[in-house]
């Protein structure tokens, strides 16, 4: 006789219900992202404004850049087609 379906011995496990009820999950994902948190390297006041600037400049760097980029080529098209 060949083994039953669903029997103790089948290699599927069943999901466990460990209680807590529908908001379990949340519950546990929410503890585990404030722990996360607490591990978490934050930067102090001067890093944060340094970092800042960088982006900062970065960013209007490459504003300028796109508007001369974007001025040639309107350039460029007026010359061409009108």
């Amino acid at each position: 006789m060949g083994k039953k379906r669903g029997s103790a011995g089948s290699s599927k496990k069943q999901p466990q219900n460990k209680g807590g009820g529908f908001l379990a999950g949340p519950r546990r994902f929410t503890r585990d992202v404030r722990g996360e948190l607490r591990r978490v390297s934050w930067p102090d006041r001067d890093q944060l404004r340094q970092s800042t600037a960088v982006v900062l400049i970065i960013v209007l760097v490459l504003a300028v850049y796109v508007a001369a980029v974007d001025f040639v080529f309107q350039s460029l098209v007026r010359l061409v087609f009108l």
